[in-house]
């Protein structure tokens, strides 16, 4: 199983949370399947890009989460830093 860890900043320290990638699966069907489709292969025609293709790092498939891409959603305050944790360690290893 892959495992990401994330270092948060929070009140000036640092709590470092571990994506599980099982649980990520989860929080892709829920909230990212629909449009990057439910293996990874997204739409690109649609603007929907190819995460097993294109192959993001760990570190831009956070800032794509939490802050949206082209017509992306930010995932922000949508979901918790726990299933941002998780849905990174997913696609991570796609």
């Amino acid at each position: 199983m892959l495992i990401v860890t994330l270092a948060l900043a929070l009140t000036g320290c640092a709590e470092t949370i571990t994506g599980d990638a099982t649980a990520g699966a989860d929080v892709f069907a829920a909230n990212c399947a629909s449009c990057h489709g439910a293996d990874g292969t997204g739409d690109e025609a649609n603007g929907f890009p190819n995460l097993v293709e294109e192959a993001p790092d760990a570190a831009e498939i956070e800032e794509y989460v939490r802050d949206g891409e082209g017509v992306m959603p930010a995932f922000e305050g949508t979901l918790d830093d726990q299933e941002i944790a998780d849905v990174v360690a997913y696609v991570d290893g796609l």
